[in-house]
């Protein structure tokens, strides 16, 4: 009897390891698939401080009581702009960045056709309203622009990131330019350049975010996702 509960016991302790050893190759296998479909972000790529790293606002939020003041020095609240019809909020980097050039300027060929669904389009830049000038004369945009020169508006829609010095030397070096000098605030934050599309209840019903500054919404996505 006691040779039979020893062979039992026995056959127990190795199932028990099988099943473990299982458990085991699934939970590797499963997070060899996680990693191939959500693959680490390089932040530092991208210029990105890993200190505090914005996610942006998700749909089903309420936009962020925020205003603007406009070149003319008039404020104007985000609340007004959707108060009457949806409005598409996209952000972007500054005048320097080729990438921002060359997605404003195909932006601004086609903007109308997000206008003539009934929104509103306005972006929003850390740059000086002196270099706002500069972007409207690269892209030819048409559309609002506005400085957010103290940053309140870009961390409101939590986009902004503090940009790594590496980062800084290298838009220095290959292009000449300093982007704390070229952002009103004179510091070295960018936004993720997002999009949002607030309805006219004031809630995010669309989101673009990608680390990736050469991922942006495209016109054909943001009429799509229209309310």
């Amino acid at each position: 009897m006691k040779f039979l509960w020893t062979l039992a016991l026995f056959a127990v302790l190795i199932a028990c390891k099988r099943e473990q050893k299982q458990e085991s190759e699934e939970t590797t296998t499963q997070e060899a698939v996680d990693t191939v479909a959500k693959p680490a972000v390089d932040y530092a790529k991208f210029g990105m401080d890993n200190g505090d790293l914005p996610e942006g606002l998700e749909e089903g939020d309420p936009a962020p009581e925020v205003s603007f003041v406009g070149e003319d020095g008039k404020e104007v609240a985000l609340a007004d702009l959707y108060k009457d019809q949806p409005v598409v909020v996209l952000f972007y980097r500054g005048y320097w960045c080729p990438v921002c050039n060359k997605y404003l300027s195909d932006f601004a060929s086609r903007a109308k056709q997000i206008e003539e669904k009934g929104a509103k389009l306005v972006a929003i830049t850390p740059e000086s309203y002196d270099n706002v000038a500069k972007t409207v004369e690269n892209t030819g945009a048409e559309f609002t622009i506005f400085s957010d020169p103290d940053g309140r508006v870009i961390e409101a829609f939590d986009v902004d990131f503090d940009v790594t010095k590496d980062y800084q030397n290298l838009v220095q070096e290959k292009l000449g330019t300093s982007i704390a000098e070229a952002n009103a605030s004179g510091e070295a934050v960018l936004p993720v350049p997002a999009t949002f599309i607030i309805d006219t209840d004031g809630t995010v019903v669309f989101k673009q975010f990608n680390p990736d500054y050469t991922q942006r919404a495209s016109v054909e996505e943001i009429i799509k996702n229209l309310p």
